[in-house]
């Protein structure tokens, strides 16, 4: 991943101010959690998921029929020389950057590029309001992944004793984002692909987040009539 490409849109976001950032289609006031969660994403109810950030504007992926685990679809997210990154959110309701790392976090993919993105403010950084992304890559091949406890997550920001860019883990980072008595909370979790060759193609699905798991469908019942076991968040 490109972390150059990520540190500039990162600083377009600050330039906006998190308080004037517009949020996916639909907002949790509560923390997200096994509780309160998007379990299934269509084309029709995408249940909070999408990306209408003015400086990611028009980088959503899709749900489609391409299959990554099970039969009904997945997010898929394809990358060109004119669009060369991709990315789509869920509010997190504010919850706190020192839970995170409790539950696995986790994705099945397709091969290719796939980044988890954790968007957060209050944290220790040398902004007002705290913005910062945290961002995690997982490997090219297909495969299902547990970033909760990898030692290759990194800032967009500097944070104390943490260089913007230098890996560490998640645990390592909140704690430099809290230090100082700072209190970070993420805004927004999500997946983005940025090939470093910019044009390529993966498929995720079965995104788990703080005991959250939000299935991507586009067929069956799911995909015709939205989600009904799991009403928006």
């Amino acid at each position: 991943m490109r972390r150059n490409m990520i540190r500039g849109i990162v600083a377009g976001a600050a330039a906006v101010g998190a308080a004037g950032l517009a949020v996916p289609a639909v907002a949790t006031a509560a923390p997200v959690n096994a509780m309160n969660c998007a379990k299934v994403a269509t084309p029709t109810s995408p249940n909070g998921w999408g990306n209408t950030f003015p400086d990611e504007r028009g980088q959503a992926g899709k749900v489609t029929a391409t299959k990554v685990v099970d039969d009904d679809g997945s997010l898929e997210f394809m990358t060109t020389e004119q669009m060369p990154r991709q990315a789509s959110y869920h509010a997190a309701g504010k919850l706190p950057l020192v839970d995170v790392a409790k539950n696995p976090l986790s994705f099945e993919k397709s091969a290719g590029n796939a980044n988890w993105q954790i968007r957060v403010t209050g944290a220790n950084v040398n902004s007002a309001d705290g913005f910062a992304t945290l961002v995690w890559s997982a490997p090219a091949g297909a495969g299902k992944e547990d970033a909760s406890k990898s030692n290759q997550w990194w800032a967009t920001r500097d944070l104390p004793g943490i260089p913007k860019g230098q890996n560490a883990t998640l645990e390592k980072l909140t704690e430099a984002a809290n230090s100082d008595s700072h209190k970070t909370v993420v805004d927004h979790y999500g997946i983005s692909s940025q090939p470093n060759d910019k044009t390529g193609k993966v498929n995720v699905d079965n995104v788990s987040f703080n005991g959250c798991t939000t299935n991507f469908a586009a067929t069956g019942g799911a995909g015709a009539f939205g989600s009904l076991d799991s009403l928006i968040p």
